[in-house]
């Protein structure tokens, strides 16, 4: 009898607290999505750009950059597919495909440089 009175108490508690507004972080997302995304791409673009010789040495310096860049894509793509997956939108697949083809890419190329 005790115990059920306390779970009701904290119950009616929990019920009275203020919610997330769940908007506002939605939209703060659909801005902090593109910008991130843009972002990844400047970057890749400046690492193709500064790496653009054939050189052996800077060849292999070009891979790894690039690589650390599709891993940093991979996660952004991931934490964005999590963040809209908790809100329950459709951008959360959309980001879910993203992050397993950047994914996927980054798994190719380190497979294929092993060899």
């Amino acid at each position: 009898m005790y115990n059920n009175h306390i779970f009701q108490l904290i119950y009616e508690q929990i019920r009275e607290e203020e919610t997330v507004d769940t908007h506002a972080l939605s939209f703060g997302l659909g801005l902090f999505g593109p910008l991130g995304l843009c972002t990844l791409l400047i970057m890749a673009g400046a690492v193709a750009h500064q790496y653009r010789s054939m050189g052996s040495f800077r060849w292999n310096m070009r891979t790894i950059r690039l690589k650390q860049v599709s891993a940093l894509a991979c996660l952004f793509c991931m934490a964005m597919a999590a963040s809209y997956g908790v809100l329950q939108e459709a951008w959360a697949f959309l980001y879910l495909i993203a992050a397993f083809k950047i994914g996927t890419w980054w798994f190719r190329l380190n497979i294929t440089q092993r060899l």
